[in-house]
């Protein structure tokens, strides 16, 4: 079975904190054609596959709880900003039967991982306090790499130092932050459907780390929907709503959904994303620079909380507005 593969770019992280110019390039042309792109992690590697494997382990535990346990932790009851907390199988739209989704997730909020100041006894079931080192590990892991790519996007982007895009996502400053951990439920080869719609991440940067396919992009060159297999070694880094805004259009949020592969059935999936957001604060819009053109929107400037309630509201409706199919994508024509 021949796939339609993406062919995306393979940035290697050690060059990045090396400031290497011409990887530093190719990171900002990945970022332009099609918002995605594969990270070489082999400069961690040993550290990275131990916090991996824990992370699954946790993941398949947290699911395999009971659903009336899980329910006592539903995300839409912990808080406006979702992100702590447990999202049945149903609740957003998706491809399958009555235009619902197939998949669960459970958010883990970074400033409870951290504990951060108010935060520090945010509401979990009694699993994560097992890992809750390991959750801290990664985090800071998660996010000292996104830093590198911010710092080696503002550089190509010749942003100034004063508004370069790390200082908008500072590790200790209020944001909604989260690790998502997901599992897609199976589906017999007579009733596919994608559970996931198509969809662009609401954030800046998402590292997405999964040992089974299903992933999909809607590329740029050809406007049809291309499978990313997974990489050993490698996150899946695609860019979200807020780093398009943070630049005023010119870099790509990337629109993907997660799908079976052609004429089979779709196995039990699992994997888990950490989502860099930008602070609550923070304006959702762009200073010009050479390469950033000047925002053209008629919409009102929205700060990072205002615009993930927004999308929010959307994918919880029940009755999708056709005059806000643009929040799904982040892209409003």
């Amino acid at each position: 079975m021949m796939l339609p593969l993406a062919k995306l770019q393979i940035i290697d992280l050690a060059l990045l904190q090396d400031g290497d110019n011409g990887e530093i390039r190719r990171l900002l042309e990945a970022s332009r054609e099609n918002g995605i792109f594969y990270l070489n992690l082999q400069c961690i590697e040993g550290k990275m596959s131990t916090i991996i494997d824990t992370l699954y382990e946790l993941t398949r535990g947290l699911y395999d709880m009971p659903y009336e346990e899980k329910m006592m932790y539903d995300v839409d009851k912990l808080g406006e900003m979702k992100c702590n907390g447990y999202k049945p199988v149903g609740r957003n739209f998706g491809g399958l039967s009555a235009q619902r989704d197939g998949f669960e997730t459970y958010a883990i909020p970074k400033s409870g991982i951290l504990g951060l100041e108010g935060h520090q006894d945010f509401s979990r079931p009694f699993i994560i306090d097992k890992y809750m080192g390991t959750l801290k590990d990664f985090t800071q892991t998660v996010h000292s790499i996104a830093d590198t790519v911010n710092d080696s996007l503002s550089s190509a982007l010749q942003i100034p130092q004063s508004a370069n895009l790390k200082l908008f996502h500072r590790l200790n400053a209020p944001s909604s932050d989260i690790l998502r951990l997901l599992k897609y439920q199976a589906q017999p080869i007579e009733q596919r459907g994608a559970p996931h719609a198509a969809h662009t991440d609401l954030g800046t940067l998402t590292f997405l780390f999964t040992e089974q396919p299903g992933l999909q992009i809607c590329t740029t060159s050809t406007n049809d929907w291309e499978w990313v297999l997974p990489m050993k070694n490698h996150a899946i880094v695609n860019l979200g709503d807020s780093m398009s805004l943070l630049t005023n259009g010119y870099l790509r949020s990337c629109i993907h959904k997660v799908g079976p592969l052609p004429n089979t059935a779709m196995p039990t999936r699992y994997s888990f994303a950490y989502m860099v957001r930008p602070e609550d604060q923070t304006p959702m819009t762009g200073q010009e620079t050479s390469l950033i053109p000047p925002r053209v929107s008629n919409e009102p400037i929205l700060t990072g909380a205002q615009w993930l309630r927004k999308k929010f509201k959307v994918l919880r409706s029940e009755l999708r507005p056709t005059d806000q199919d643009w929040v799904m994508t982040g892209q409003q024509l």
